[in-house]
Formats: structure tokens, C-alpha cells, sequence
């Protein structure tokens, strides 16, 4: 099995610190899976960034060097996206998080990729916005990784996923120029939507090192509900009538009964266990 040779790890030493960079066995164990836990494969190193500049400089090295790079934040994902290769280097963002702008006045969010989603919408909250993305980790989820990923969540059925509030990012390309892709013009119709093309890249095309997000006004009210239902039929024909009458709920969600018993064994929040199937529903 090929390894990083040590003179490549104390020049990433050099780039980003000692303290942020990892190589030892032990230490590496966390960042060898992800939200799965299903495949595994230990990095060499990983590597904490902290700026733009210091992303750049890892990405020429590894670039120089010909070793492969992959993309971290929490390491929440499903699908296999920031599982290292053999002879990588793992960039870990997570330690890029600063809020850098919220403005107001134009309903727009610049972070850091480090940022959680909770953390996030927290602050829109704050300031009496709105940012609907709610993918089921977001209490631990960058918005890096959902915009890799292009997260969705519950509220998708009304208000879309990641994709649809991204208005611009900075990318560091793989041989370490930085570029920055969008703007916060609504109606932006010159030229290639370039950030679309990476939205939902994982990784594969560049690092994203700062994300400028859409946000919207806060819904007037909320309520939530739950609708059971003897038979699993009669559910699902109520989900394609309400979509019919053109309502369209903040959340639809099916549960039959063998999901209904294990999420209440799990969390114990009261669920009824003698139906065939619910509808929890929020407006």
C-alpha cells in the first residue's frame, strides 16, 4: 500500500500548522467513514484549513505531488462522498464556520462551508428571516457538505432543496486557483450558471470555501399535525388528494406501521402504534 512520504505531510506542516494536521493511526480512525459507517478506508493524513489561502496551498501541493484530495466537513453524508481513497489527504473544512455577512437588505447569508445548517438558520431566525433547507443532520451538517450534496429535508416539498439557495460560492480548483461563481442579483441570466455545476458535485470538482445563500421571509404561522389511518391505502390516496386541491404542505410525510414502532422505540415521543399509517404534516 502506497504511503505519503513524510517530506509531503511537514510541508502541509508548514502550509496550515502542526496542530492541524493529523497522521497518526489513532487519530485518523474518525475520518476513514462517514454517515454510513457501512465502508472504510484510513486516510494518510488530514488536514484542517482555515483560509481560502491555505486551501489554495494544500490543493498545488497535492496537485504537484499527484495525490488525491477528498473534501470533509462533518462526515454526515450517505453516499460514500468524503470516504478517502488510498495515499489521500482529507481537507477537513470544519474549521472554516465564521458567518462572514448577513444582509438585510438584499435577503442574502455569506458563510464559511464549516458553518452547521442549525447554526445557520439560527441566525436568519435572528434577524427575522428564513432558510428552509432542513436536511436530518443539520444540528452537525456544514453547508459546505449540503451544498456538495445538494441537501434536501422534510420541507423540500415546499421549498425546494440546497440548490435553490445558493446564489454564489468561492471554489479553490484542484490545481489551487480561486474562483468565485455567482452573485446576489436575482435575475442573473448572463453567461453559465457555473455554481450549478458543482452543486452536488461532491467534491469532485473543487473546494468550496465560501457560500453566499438566499434567504426568504419567515412564515407568517406554523402548524403542525398528524392524520391516522386504518388502512396504508387510504393514506397514501389523502397525500395525492391534497396535492390535487393545490395545497402544498411545509412537510408530507408517510410513515407505515413498521416505521411508526421503530421511531417511537427509538425516540419515544408518543407516536400512536395501533394505526397502519400516519401522515405527519406541517403547513
Amino acid at each position: 500500500m502506497l504511503k505519503l512520504e513524510l517530506s509531503v505531510i511537514d510541508r502541509l506542516r508548514k502550509i496550515v500548522g502542526k496542530q492541524d494536521v493529523l497522521d497518526q493511526k489513532e487519530d485518523l480512525i474518525p475520518y476513514s467513514f462517514d454517515g454510513t459507517a457501512a465502508l472504510k478506508q484510513h486516510p494518510d493524513c488530514v488536514v484542517f484549513t482555515r483560509t481560502t489561502a491555505q486551501v489554495s496551498e494544500v490543493l498545488k501541493l497535492a496537485n504537484k505531488e499527484g495525490i488525491p484530495v477528498v473534501t470533509r466537513g462533518s462526515g454526515t453524508g450517505l453516499s460514500g462522498g468524503s470516504l478517502p481513497s488510498e495515499r489521500c489527504i482529507v481537507l477537513c473544512t470544519v474549521k472554516m464556520k465564521k458567518i462572514l455577512e448577513l444582509d438585510k437588505a438584499n435577503l442574502t447569508l455569506l458563510t464559511e462551508p464549516g458553518a452547521t445548517t442549525l447554526t445557520i438558520a439560527e441566525a436568519a431566525e435572528k434577524a427575522g428571516l428564513f432558510y428552509p433547507p432542513d436536511p436530518g443532520s443539520m444540528k452537525i451538517s456544514t453547508i459546505g457538505g449540503n451544498v456538495a450534496e445538494n441537501s434536501g429535508g422534510l420541507r423540500g416539498l415546499k421549498y425546494g432543496v440546497t440548490r435553490n439557495y445558493v446564489m454564489g460560492m468561492e471554489i479553490v480548483l484542484p490545481d489551487g486557483e480561486i474562483c468565485w461563481m455567482g452573485n446576489k442579483c436575482v435575475k442573473d441570466v448572463a453567461g453559465y450558471s457555473l455554481k450549478d455545476l458543482f452543486i452536488g458535485s461532491e467534491g469532485t470538482l473543487g473546494v468550496i470555501t465560501k457560500v453566499l445563500l438566499r434567504l426568504i421571509p419567515q412564515p407568517q404561522a406554523k402548524k403542525t399535525m398528524v392524520a391516522t389511518f386504518e388502512q396504508m391505502d387510504r393514506a397514501a390516496e389523502t397525500v395525492s388528494a391534497i396535492i390535487a386541491a393545490q395545497i402544498i404542505p411545509c412537510t408530507l410525510e408517510f410513515l407505515d406501521r413498521t416505521t411508526i414502532h421503530c421511531v417511537e422505540d427509538f425516540a419515544k415521543i408518543g407516536l400512536p402504534l395501533d394505526c397502519e399509517a400516519l401522515l405527519l404534516i406541517e403547513t
